[in-house]
Parts: C-alpha cells; sequence; structure tokens
C-alpha cells in the first residue's frame, strides 16, 4: 500500500544496550557478524561502513541484490536513503547561510513575499530553522494515500516549480500545531524549507546537492531515486513485507509508487554505503573542527536541539546522550523497501553507517550498529 511506504523515519530511541567484550576487528569477523544478522532477521543484504578519524576503515556487505536471485550485493551498489536525505538540505542550507544567501531566522514570507494573501498568515512568519528542526506545525506529509501521491506527481513545471506549487497549497491548510511549540514530524516542513534554499540560490535542490555536497564529498554513487529501475535493474531492489506480513516481497522495477518530486528534499537520495560513511564522516570532522564544507561552528549548530535539551530533533537530525559514547547523533530512514541508520559519537571520533534492501531491517542495522561500535573503540 502506498502509506507504508510514505513514512520517512527519524528515530530517537535509544541504540545501545550493554553488551560483552569486543570482537574481532577484521573484516572475516565483521563479515560475520553481518552474515549472522543478516539470516536472524532474514534480510536480503546487508551492508555497513565504518569512519573512524576521517578515515574509513572498515565497509562491508553480505547478502544478494534480490531475493531468489544470485546476484551478491556489492560495495558500490546504492541503497535508498530515505529521510536520511533531511540532513542532506539541512547542510546544503547552512552552506548558503555562511555564503550570506539567508539565516536561520529568515522567514518564509520574506523570501516568498508574493505568497502573500496566498497562504495562510501565521505561515509568513515561520523560520528556516523551525521548518529544518520540526517545529514549524505544519502539516506531517508522511501519511497518505494514493489519491493524493497521484496529486502531487501530476503538479506540472520542473521540480523546482513542482515545489512552489505544491507549497502554495499546501501552506493553505491549518497548521497542525503552533510554531516552536513542540516538535511535530514533517516532510513538508523540509519542502517549505527547499523552497526558500532554492529561492535564495536561484538553482534547483538537486543541482545544489551535487555540486555543493555530492561533488566535493566525492559521493561518486549519490542519485535520486529508488536504486533500481527497469532502465537500470542491476542495483538492490527494495523488499517489504506481502499481505501475509511475513514474506519479503521485492518491489517491481516499474513500481508505480514514486515519491513526488516535491517531497525529495525529505527523502530521495539513494548512494552506496561508503559514499554516506563519507558524508557521515565529513559531518563528524566537522563538529571536530576538520570539516571541509562547513565551519565548526555551522556544524554545531546543525547538531544542536532546538530546545538546547540534550535529546530530540536537531536541523536534520537527531541527538541523544548515550551512557558510554556520549553525545550521539543520529538519522534512520525508510521508504517502506529499504532501512538505513547514521550514527556518530564525536567523543569517540567515530561514525557508522547501516543499510539494508528491507523495510524491515529496523533492528538488524541498530545491532549491526551496536557491534561495529564495539568493534572499533
Amino acid at each position: 500500500m502506498y502509506y507504508r511506504r510514505l513514512i520517512f523515519i527519524v528515530t530517537i530511541a535509544g541504540l545501545f544496550a550493554a553488551a560483552p567484550g569486543p570482537p574481532s576487528n577484521t573484516p572475516s569477523a565483521i563479515r560475520d557478524v553481518l552474515t549472522e544478522l543478516r539470516k536472524q532477521h532474514s534480510l536480503p543484504s546487508l551492508a555497513v561502513a565504518v569512519v573512524k578519524a576521517d578515515k574509513i576503515v572498515a565497509a562491508e556487505a553480505v547478502g544478494v541484490r534480490l531475493l531468489g536471485a544470485q546476484a551478491a550485493v556489492a560495495m558500490d551498489d546504492r541503497f535508498h536513503i530515505a529521510s536520511c536525505t533531511k540532513s542532506f538540505t539541512a547542510t546544503l542550507a547552512a552552506i548558503l547561510i555562511e555564503e550570506g544567501k539567508l539565516t536561520w531566522s529568515t522567514t518564509f514570507g520574506e523570501t516568498l513575499p508574493e505568497l502573500k494573501g496566498k497562504v495562510r498568515d501565521e505561515y509568513l512568519s515561520v523560520r528556516l530553522d523551525q521548518l529544518l528542526s520540526h517545529t514549524a506545525g505544519l502539516p506531517p506529509y508522511t501519511n497518505f494515500g494514493p489519491s493524493r501521491l497521484q496529486e502531487l506527481l501530476a503538479i506540472p513545471g520542473t521540480h523546482q516549480e513542482q515545489r512552489l506549487g505544491f507549497v502554495a497549497e499546501g501552506l493553505t491548510e491549518p497548521p497542525a500545531a503552533p510554531a516552536s511549540e513542540k516538535e511535530l514530524y514533517s516532510n513538508a516542513g523540509y519542502a517549505a524549507a527547499t523552497v526558500m534554499i532554492e529561492r535564495a540560490a536561484g538553482k534547483a535542490w538537486e543541482k545544489l546537492i551535487e555540486d555543493r555536497i555530492f561533488g566535493p564529498l566525492e559521493m561518486r554513487s549519490a542519485s535520486f531515486g529508488w536504486p533500481a529501475s527497469s532502465r537500470n535493474p542491476n542495483q538492490p531492489r527494495g523488499h517489504s513485507l506481502g499481505s501475509d506480513g511475513n514474506t519479503l516481497e521485492p518491489q517491481p522495477l516499474d513500481d508505480s509508487y514514486q515519491l513526488p518530486p516535491c517531497l525529495w528534499p525529505a527523502g530521495a537520495v539513494s548512494c552506496s554505503v561508503e559514499d554516506l560513511a563519507r558524508y557521515a564522516g565529513e559531518h563528524l570532522a566537522g563538529l571536530k573542527g576538520r570539516g571541509k564544507l562547513l565551519k565548526q561552528e555551522s556544524y554545531e549548530h546543525l547538531h544542536a536541539t532546538w530546545n538546547a535539551q540534550p535529546a530530540g530533533f536537531t536541523l536534520g537530525w537527531g541527538r541523544r546522550v548515550d551512557p558510554e559514547y556520549g553525545v550521539v547523533h543520529f538519522g534512520a530512514g525508510s521508504g517502506g523497501t529499504f532501512f538505513v541508520r547514521i550514527w556518530i559519537a564525536p567523543e569517540a571520533d567515530l561514525a557508522i553507517v547501516a543499510a539494508t534492501n528491507s523495510g524491515s531491517g529496523a533492528e538488524a542495522t541498530k545491532q549491526a550498529i551496536e557491534r561495529l561500535a564495539r568493534i572499533q573503540r
């Protein structure tokens, strides 16, 4: 069903539990861990990459691209990272802020004055940082049916024009909550923030992400949309639970489901685990004053909670305090057919990403990060 695939996840639950001493830190030992978890959780594949002190120190993948087929998953294969895309959008905003094209307090109405009188007045004063921290009160757009999906896919124009059209229409809906009253997860908020970014930069979000993030970080596998398609079938296929609730079924290559371009900034990126590790490693380095894309204070602002609490949503990320690893920054994403996690522990100078081509991979990716963190300490 469509609505099950349109839920993008950022989990702020605890990631770690007490465990015995560290196992061996060899490629074969890591593959053994992944093989065990893949079998335990009945997944098509499981892949991980680890960054320590600015270097990818481990990267392994096990399993197959498609259940029932022989093609093994490869290290340069792409996984759909879903809501982990949000942190890319927030990072892009920070880049433009350092260039003086926006500020965190720039309002929607200041950036798009032509929408005054067309959208609800309360949205005009919503700030960029509120949109990116899920505190703007916009409708969630995380769960909607096939008829609304078709309406969003039918919005005319370029992707940039579609986003503006969606926001102009969507911001006529009543707020789900008053701004800054509470955290309310919203894909629509990221669409609105992106319209502000595109107006300030004069370019489409896709081009900006490619030029400002993918290119500088050498994320050569990164793209938008599902990894596998009828034009490019030799990539991992997503899998979701079938009608019986137990059996995984592969996503068809001609799947009628598409994430509407108006919501791409909330969850459209696909890339290899090594490229995602390069991105996670950039944030790890940036928090320690060694980043390429931004100044340290910008990274610290991106990873600070909106209400100065130790845990909660930040700008594109989640944050919590772990008794073993200190402050941990993380993201998780699933469009229903893949599951991806990013975990960053600056005090340990460590970042780990885990991915699977199954929407039921939440627990397996969590356990993979737990075990690899112990290996790498």
